[in-house]
């Protein structure tokens, strides 16, 4: 837990707008766990002052003159490797910036067109709140607030020390949840499925309108599987990845034989739109046993009670592992509710989930038992 005897984390600010880097130093100077040791105008500027800061984390505007946000970015994880927040207003069609900078390092981002700088208390909120995270010193207190208006998944009640499933099960759908940290880990383990996998893969990646489409087009140029943005009652086909857009829920369906993404705004109220939960209580429901499910880094609890769904109906279900996370909460909540076979990770994920598809769980390497609240 966050306390006042624990040193204040070190925020370094970059911007090349002045009014800007004013504004995010009024943000943060009132909060007693933060310290602002350094701002500058350009990534040549912080590149100077890097190790005299010492930051542990930064904050990173990515359209700048000189070298640049992105190359910026390079040095910082070449010199001084350093969570990087991405500050900045690449919405819509400079989307595809933020999502590189993600793939290349940035541990997360914030759109400034979402918030206004002449009433800032917003976009001050969502930062700390972000700062916070990425050090993994997010006061516990704020994970309560924020969860207390997440509404319960209506499927079922959460169930602890499930039975493991352990005969051959031929698998139709690999399901996948991410958020804080999640593209760079992500395209880690698609890479590894290789390039036939032969059952859909559907992912949900917490994103803002207007990044997913980048998101599933940089996958889509990197990967061998083909990577989209799913489509409302799209038939779902192997060897291929459908990322859920940002701002409808993506649920799992069957008509016949295919299954179906099924794309709408309810249930309404939800934090995260998409929801993970939504996406594996669907494919619970639908699957039971011949779906896999993967719950990667980020922070609070969404797709622990969909996982522990899943589990519970015999899907197979994997985490990733604490050491890799950028931030533990999601696969932590999961692991709470006894909702996860195994352990993995981003290493060795990807082909576990291909030894899966060709050869049924047999006897999983490590069964996940429930793990006391912290």
């Amino acid at each position: 837990m966050t306390g006042s005897s624990e040193p204040r984390i070190r925020v370094a600010v970059v911007d090349d707008s002045t009014f800007i880097r004013k504004a995010i130093l009024r943000m943060l100077s009132d909060e007693p766990l933060l310290r602002v040791v350094g701002s500058a105008g350009s990534g040549e500027e912080l590149l100077t002052h890097l190790e005299d800061w010492s930051p542990d984390v930064i904050t990173l505007d990515l359209d700048m003159p000189g070298m640049g946000g992105l190359a910026t970015l390079d040095r910082i994880m070449l010199r001084r490797p350093t969570p990087v927040i991405i500050l900045s207003t690449h919405s819509g069609k400079g989307a595809p910036l933020t999502i590189e900078a993600l793939h290349r390092g940035a541990t997360d981002f914030i759109d400034k067109q979402q918030y206004s700088l002449v009433d800032f208390e917003a976009l001050r909120a969502v930062l700390i709140e972000r700062i916070f995270q990425v050090t993994n010193r997010t006061p516990p207190e704020a994970v309560e607030e924020l969860e207390s208006t997440r509404p319960l998944s209506p499927v079922f009640e959460p169930v602890v020390n499930l039975p493991e499933i352990t005969e051959p099960t031929a698998y139709d759908l690999i399901v996948i949840g991410a958020s804080t940290g999640g593209p760079p880990t992500l395209q880690r383990i698609l890479e590894d499925l290789g390039d036939s996998i032969s059952v859909p893969v559907v992912v949900v990646q917490h994103m803002p309108v207007g990044f997913t489409q980048a998101f599933a087009e940089r996958l889509n140029a990197y990967l061998p599987l083909q990577v989209g943005e799913a489509h409302s009652m799209e038939h779902l086909l192997p060897d291929t990845v459908y990322i859920a857009p940002a701002g409808l829920h993506l649920r799992i369906e069957r008509q016949g034989n295919d299954l179906i993404a099924d794309l709408s705004s309810f249930p309404q109220g939800m934090v995260h739109v998409p929801s993970i939960d939504v996406l594996f209580d669907s494919t619970a429901e639908v699957l039971g046993r011949r779906a896999i499910g993967a719950l990667l880094t980020g922070m609070g609890r969404d797709g622990a009670q969909g996982m522990a769904a899943l589990k519970y109906r015999g899907g197979y279900t994997l985490c990733q592992d604490e050491a890799s996370c950028v931030v533990f909460g999601m696969p932590r909540a999961a692991l709470a509710l006894g909702a996860v076979n195994e352990i993995a990770s981003p290493d060795s994920m990807g082909k576990r989930i291909q030894n899966l598809i060709t050869e049924g769980p047999s006897r999983p390497r490590f069964s996940a038992r429930p793990q006391p609240s912290k």
